[in-house]
């Protein structure tokens, strides 16, 4: 990899590569279709990510920036909005994290373009359609996005497939149990017939063999078990119980928001009046606090 996404894996706290990203990194880098499963959290986007963003780093259409329209080149579908949202932030930040390593003098003096002219978009369903148009005028590189709503673009005519080169169905296995095979066998006909397409999912079921079969050219087949994936992670959450007086809990809550310099904190209670007396207790006290 370049040296700019090196570093960019590093400032993102990435020291060691996980299961995932040591095997799928290079064969994406080869341009190998790729068909892998491994645990939720095992650090899939990461791999596909970093060596899509290589991809991307090395193509010759990132040196005519001044071109009027940008082409979608790699094309991320996935089955709900907070996958989408959360693959995006990844893209990113990648991103933004190789643009600044970019202006390291050791990447510039190895003369790697830097990416911070790429442009990340993120579309899905349930909100309004026109900022997502918005935000595709002038087209972006790297497009995340639900399959119903990224057809309703394509028919508003604010977004082009024909250039993509890279395809990316996350969690393969999610997207067909909620019955968006349809959608996606229009987006499949909207492509290139050249391209890399890469699966990641956490399961493959065997009743996605006919669907690899007819979109994976010569797949390689990448199995990470779930004890393997999850060796090299820190626990997500971590959990704590504290026993308290009653009378004493809203000002335990305060203590914690000063000792642990919370800045997002998410408070449930059991009734609508407990929620109201203890968002105006932290908000006397100094803690912009909102009943929901």
């Amino acid at each position: 990899m370049s040296p700019n996404l090196c570093l960019a894996a590093e400032r993102a706290g990435w020291t060691q590569p996980t299961p995932i990203q040591e095997q799928g990194i290079p064969l994406i880098l080869q341009g190998q279709d790729v068909l892998a499963t491994a645990a939720t959290g095992s650090g899939k986007t990461a791999a596909y990510g970093l060596g899509l963003l290589q991809f991307l780093q090395a193509s010759e259409a990132l040196q005519t920036p001044h071109s009027t329209r940008r082409s979608t080149r790699i094309l991320v579908i996935v089955p709900t909005r907070e996958l989408a949202v959360q693959v995006g932030q990844v893209f990113k930040e990648l991103v933004l994290a190789s643009s600044k390593s970019a202006n390291d003098a050791e990447v510039q003096a190895q003369h790697h373009k830097p990416s911070n002219a790429l442009r990340v978009a993120t579309v899905f369903g349930g909100v309004s359609i026109n900022p997502q148009m918005l935000a595709l005028r002038g087209g972006a590189d790297i497009v995340v996005a639900t399959p119903g709503r990224l057809l309703d673009l394509v028919d508003h005519n604010a977004l082009h497939l024909d250039n993509v080169a890279h395809l990316v169905l996350d969690e393969v296995d999610r997207l067909l149990d909620l019955g968006f095979t349809e959608e996606l066998n229009r987006v499949l006909a909207l492509l290139p017939s050249k391209r890399q397409n890469l699966w990641f999912s956490a399961t493959f079921d065997h009743s996605l063999q006919p669907l690899a079969a007819s979109m994976l050219r010569q797949p390689v087949r990448v199995e990470i078990a779930d004890s393997a994936s999850t060796e090299y992670l820190e626990p997500a959450i971590h959990q704590s119980a504290i026993a308290i007086d009653e009378k004493k809990r809203t000002l335990l809550l305060r203590h914690l928001f000063t000792q642990e310099k919370w800045k997002q904190v998410l408070v449930f209670v059991a009734t609508r009046y407990a929620s109201e007396h203890v968002a105006n207790k932290l908000y006397q006290a100094g803690v912009y606090a909102t009943a929901l």
